[in-house]
């Protein structure tokens, strides 16, 4: 079956918020102290119509045959010269979730293929996120897309 990637909408926000509950998941159970465990309030789909009323937001939707398998959230960032940086544009992927069932069938590939080519198309080509290190499918799987480690965050907690 041909994965499709499409531009979200509001009606998509059920199928969304479905999604998003599995990474969410992850997260709760590995640091519950930070994240909540998914359920109504975490990431409903009014959250949803938030990120597409902001034209530097790109949500994205996978399909197998008409069956939604995977969502991308990702935002364009440009950040001006200062006199310590250069002026800088990139993609900035915040959330990449696949339906556990359909894992390893090229549906995350797809999805951060789309969003590297809107920013193409608008004339960037850094994509960057922030992947938790106990996250080890997802180390492996931003590797395997091309990722590479260019800054390391630290705490105390």
């Amino acid at each position: 079956m041909e994965i499709v990637i499409v531009p979200a909408i509001e009606a998509d926000g059920e199928a969304i918020s479905a999604l998003n509950r599995e990474v969410q998941g992850v997260h709760a159970t590995a640091l519950p102290r930070l994240f909540k465990l998914p359920g109504p309030e975490s990431f409903p789909p009014s959250a949803l119509r938030e990120l597409l009323a902001k034209p530097e937001n790109i949500v994205l939707l996978a399909r197998l045959g008409s069956e939604p398998v995977g969502y991308a959230y990702a935002e364009i960032v440009r950040r001006p010269e200062t006199s310590l940086r250069y002026a800088q544009a990139m993609i900035y992927l915040h959330h990449v979730s696949v339906a556990a069932p359909c894992r390893r069938r090229g549906v995350g590939r797809a999805l951060v293929a789309a969003v590297r080519q809107i920013g193409t198309q608008q004339g960037i080509t850094t994509l960057a996120l922030d992947v938790w290190s106990f996250n080890k499918p997802a180390l492996g799987f931003f590797r395997r897309c091309g990722l590479t480690p260019y800054n390391e965050r630290l705490w105390i907690e």
